[in-house]
């Protein structure tokens, strides 16, 4: 009887705070770009740097390709050889 009642004190507890990060997360703040603060004026901006001749292209999604078709062979391989019991 003792532990029913922890337990349903211990869901309650854990579903109010998953409820008041919930309501949290939505409240979004006002942008910084809108306030007239006086440390937004005193950024400085700093020069694009030049582009590179070599090395990878921005933009390519070349290495992400191979990384998933490794991932996929890691994960299939295993289950298509494992031994049917």
């Amino acid at each position: 009887m003792r532990t029913k009642r922890i337990l349903s004190i211990l869901i309650f507890s854990l579903l109010a705070l998953l409820l008041i990060l919930t309501v949290l997360n939505f409240n979004s703040p006002i942008a910084l770009a809108q306030n007239d603060l006086p440390g937004v004026l005193l950024q400085d901006t700093t020069p694009t740097p030049p582009a590179q001749e070599r090395g990878t292209e921005a933009g390519s999604t070349d290495g992400i390709l191979v990384m998933g078709f490794v991932i996929v062979l890691i994960i299939v391989l295993p289950l298509a050889f494992r031994k049917a019991k």
